[in-house]
């Protein structure tokens, strides 16, 4: 086979690769690729799996892959090569997976051209001793700033990778990715607290996300331990339509008559959110939230300022101009007479 040299930099690092020609059969998945391994956690767990199952769980459960083999049979084969060191896939092995299926049909149809064709696969061969610290780095660089990009649990897979198997700071990862250090360790806090709690289900990423971003349910939680443990029990319930939902999950929080409802009566989260709406109207509507900040403005008003007002003209009318105000509004809803 015929084969070309070229080199890949990574963090100012010159990696000589050569691209040539590999028998699909000689390869093998790469378990430890992000979206190869967000899969198998979803599906297995922990669990040690075979290559087999591997390439079942691909065709199986990853829709892209169906959709990369009509590609690939539409364009007679691959528009950008597999990534492999010493016989594993390191990137590309939905592509891998394909071609093996590629080949299957051609060998049920007994198409020796076609057989021909699929059973090998252009791949960028990087040199065995490279670290997979490098590797991560390259993936890093392809799948969150340049070509396909990973899902959200992906990306926090992996800067919990560099982070905990590599010793790259927060402030490291995000520099590499022109991200805040925040979003690193917001990533990876949500992360883990999925692995903790046994969620494998992808899309729930998104809700974890949102809750380890909520400063105002980490304050809340502080004099109420339940209140975490119970959002992740009611996200693992499919009690959230969205991840988006948990922004709004502290107006529920405060309130507990909507509390109540939604944690212990097992209410719709819309219905318990309407429920504090009713109760408290500056949830819903900035009209009543900024009459309610007014309130409590002049509810803790120091002496200090209140001495200072009376000794100024200015200040006073300011006030005077805001009580007639309130007085004539409150005459028309029927407060006063």
């Amino acid at each position: 086979m015929k084969k070309n040299i070229n080199e890949i930099v990574v963090n100012g690092q010159k990696i000589q690769t050569i691209i040539e020609e590999i028998d699909i059969f000689k390869l093998n998945y790469w378990k430890e690729n992000p979206r190869v391994n967000s899969i198998i956690k979803q599906n297995f767990g922990d669990k040690d799996i075979s290559d087999e199952d591997i390439e079942k769980l691909l065709w199986e459960k990853v829709d892209s892959v169906h959709d990369l083999f009509q590609d690939i049979k539409k364009h007679g084969g691959l528009l950008d090569e597999i990534l492999v060191k010493k016989n594993i896939v390191l990137e590309g092995n939905s592509r891998l997976c394909a071609y093996r299926h590629l080949y299957k049909n051609a060998e049920q149809k007994k198409d020796e051209e076609a057989l021909l064709r699929w059973s090998y696969i252009r791949a960028r061969v990087i040199p065995e001793e490279t670290s997979n610290e490098v590797v991560f780095s390259i993936l890093g660089t392809w799948h969150i700033k340049g070509k396909t990009r990973w899902d959200t649990y992906e990306k926090a897979a992996y800067f919990k990778r560099m982070n905990i198997n590599y010793g790259y700071s927060f402030k490291d990862i995000a520099d590499s990715i022109s991200e805040t250090e925040k979003f690193v360790k917001d990533h990876i806090e949500a992360h883990d607290l999925m692995v903790e709690n046994d969620v494998y289900t992808l899309e729930k990423f998104s809700y974890f996300y949102e809750l380890v971003k909520n400063k105002k349910i980490k304050e809340l939680s502080y004099n109420d331990p339940n209140i975490i443990p119970n959002i992740i029990q009611a996200i693992k319930e499919n009690r959230f339509k969205r991840g988006e939902e948990i922004r709004d999950l502290p107006k529920v929080l405060k309130d507990k008559k909507a509390k109540k409802e939604f944690f212990d009566e097992k209410v719709d989260f819309n219905e318990s959110l309407e429920t504090t709406k009713d109760r408290h109207p500056e949830h819903a509507d900035s009209f009543y939230f900024n009459i309610k900040k007014v309130t409590e403005i002049l509810q803790s008003c120091s002496v200090k300022r209140i001495e200072e007002i009376k000794s100024n003209g200015n200040k006073k009318y300011i006030l005077e101009k805001f009580y007639r105000e309130v007085n004539g509004f409150c005459r028309k809803i029927g407060i006063i007479n």
